[in-house]
């Protein structure tokens, strides 16, 4: 009966604890879905198919959650374009009212971030904050193709000229900071009517919004009641903090590299492995997060070229051609990586030159080894087996043959005597893979 007891009281408190937790899980869901609520986001850095999930996934919940509002506090130097639209297209069919506020003090919504702001239904900046400079550049500051730019912008003028006369904001400002790149300070935008609210801090924003009215759309006007309510903040999961990791340009082209220079190593010197696992890896990882930027498929075609050019330097004897245009096909497939029509987002090109010099050097110290093994005459081992005293490791008999072990090799070995495993024996002769082995003397007895 003791034992049942005892067998039975770890099952207990098992279903015990999963009760308390599911208890407690409950709680957390309730109060995370408790109606009426006002929810924040914070969007840092750049805006990439990582900033365009994360916002449309709060979006997804404060509608779920009939949240009184969500705030979307921003910090930006501007971003992909792609994705901004994404944004923009999600705040304007939001059925929650969004206030998108530029803070902390210092902080910007420059480029991409203006066209989000202007989307907003409430438009907020901290002192000290500035928007603006919304003019669609080139990943290197400018394109040749002087048709293509001005396709660009006129789309992009008229993009933001349409959200402004939704939102009743300034619409001449807003075309200007698209074609003339002007910017301006929080206390010239309130007063521009580019937004509607100027706050200290989040606390201020909130009490500021309690009372403020919102049109949702041509029928539906809400009035914000946010006094007394509760804040919740909406923090990233991890799949949408890796996403977001994974679309920075320079962590990309760290990974490219490192996967090139993993491969070259691995072809060069079969069989050190580690190389060609990491190489492996970091180029599927780079090729998946890829999926997040505007790539130019011919400068990704360019970087591909490289890696084909450098591996087969190594089974090629080209003099260092082959080697040397593999090295120019990834510096500049590198420069070119992103679409530069799409994106103000840029590769640092310091990390480019250094990375691509990185390559260089590697190749060029691995050519120069291989070049100078082939000027060392063969070498071998079997000469100065002769004489060696070995281990059996397979029984040897005037009629069957058996096997030595020597460095760490196994040898087939044959004698004219009988010699169990573990005995040792003296290599008399070499022939080819077989060796001619003959009894050790025993020691004279003292």
């Amino acid at each position: 009966m003791n034992r049942f007891r005892n067998s039975m009281r770890k099952p207990l408190w098992i279903l015990a604890f999963l009760a308390v937790m599911g208890g407690f899980s409950l709680i957390w869901a309730q109060e995370r879905l408790l109606p009426g609520t006002v929810q924040v986001i914070r969007v840092e850095g750049a805006i990439t198919g990582g900033a365009s999930r994360y916002i449309q996934g709060a979006l997804d919940k404060a509608t779920l959650s009939s949240a009184e509002c969500l705030i979307i506090l921003l910090d930006t130097p501007g971003g992909l374009l792609s994705s901004t639209r994404d944004i923009v297209q999600a705040i304007l069919g939001s059925k929650v009212p969004v206030v998108v506020y530029i803070a902390p003090q210092g902080a910007r919504g420059a480029s991409a971030g203006t066209m989000i702001i202007l989307a907003s239904h409430v438009a907020a900046m901290a002192p000290a904050t500035h928007i603006g400079a919304a003019h669609p550049v080139s990943i290197f500051g400018g394109s040749d193709d002087k048709i293509m730019n001005e396709k660009i912008v006129n789309d992009t003028a008229a993009y933001v000229e349409g959200i402004a006369e939704l939102r009743n904001r300034n619409v001449k400002w807003a075309i200007s900071a698209v074609r003339e790149s002007k910017s301006i300070t929080s206390k010239k935008a309130k007063e521009l009517k580019v937004i509607e609210i100027i706050a200290e801090d989040l606390n201020d924003l909130v009490q500021q919004l309690d009372g403020r009215k919102i049109r949702m759309d041509k029928n539906t006007t809400l009035t914000l009641k946010t006094a007394n309510k509760q804040v919740i903040d909406l923090d990233m999961s991890f799949s949408q903090s890796f996403v977001s990791a994974m679309s920075n340009p320079n962590l990309i082209f760290f990974l490219l590299a490192l996967g090139v220079l993993g491969l070259y190593l691995e072809f060069s010197n079969p069989g050190l492995i580690l190389p060609g696992v990491v190489g492996a890896v970091s180029l599927l990882m780079a090729l998946i997060a890829m999926q997040t930027l505007p790539i130019s498929y011919g400068a990704l075609g360019l970087i591909l070229l490289g890696v084909v050019l450098l591996v087969a330097e190594s089974f090629v004897p080209s003099f260092g051609i082959l080697g040397f245009g593999g090295i120019v096909s990834l510096l500049f497939g590198s420069l070119f990586l992103l679409d530069e029509s799409q994106t103000d987002l840029l590769i640092s090109r310091p990390m480019i030159f250094v990375t691509v010099g990185l390559i260089a050097v590697v190749a060029l110290v691995i050519g120069r080894l291989l070049v100078k093994s082939l000027s060392v005459p063969p070498r071998s081992s079997q000469s100065h087996m002769v004489g060696m005293e070995v281990t059996v490791q397979t029984p040897i008999s005037p009629s069957t043959a058996g096997s030595v072990l020597i460095n760490g090799e196994l040898w087939k070995a044959e004698g004219d005597f009988k010699a169990k495993k573990g005995t040792r024996v003296r290599v008399e002769m070499v022939e080819g893979l077989l060796l001619k082995v003959g009894q050790v003397e025993a020691p004279p007895t003292p």
